[in-house]
């Protein structure tokens, strides 16, 4: 199954400032080796494709519930309900890289 997440901030290195902004989709299962396309959302559209262990931190807002994060080549989902201060951690990281909070994937994360 091909997973789709829209308007990602995805760090390649702990010291990129700039990350890639723009819609990661890949095949579940996710694991070290999993191939992930972005489709960049600039005014010139790039695709990059790489591995998952070459992405350092990847944030996406999945839901109206909470967030998505690719750490250590696995998917973690923090909710509102349990993580509230990291979900707002992440909407700051946003606006401050950004200027702009990320917008929600609409993905059940159930399928992740």
């Amino acid at each position: 199954m091909t997973v789709i997440l829209r308007d990602a901030m995805v760090f390649l290195s702990e010291d990129d400032s700039d990350p890639i902004v723009g819609t990661l989709s890949f095949e579940s299962p996710f694991n070290a080796n999993t191939t992930v396309t972005i489709k960049t959302t600039n005014k010139i559209k790039v695709t990059v494709t790489l591995l998952a262990n070459q992405i350092d931190l990847a944030v996406f807002n999945l839901n109206k519930q909470g967030f998505g994060v690719i750490f250590k080549n696995a998917l973690y989902y923090e909710d509102y309900e349990n993580y509230a201060k990291e979900c707002d951690d992440w909407n700051k990281l946003a606006k401050e890289v950004l200027g702009r909070e990320l917008k929600p994937c609409f993905v059940n994360s159930f399928c992740l």
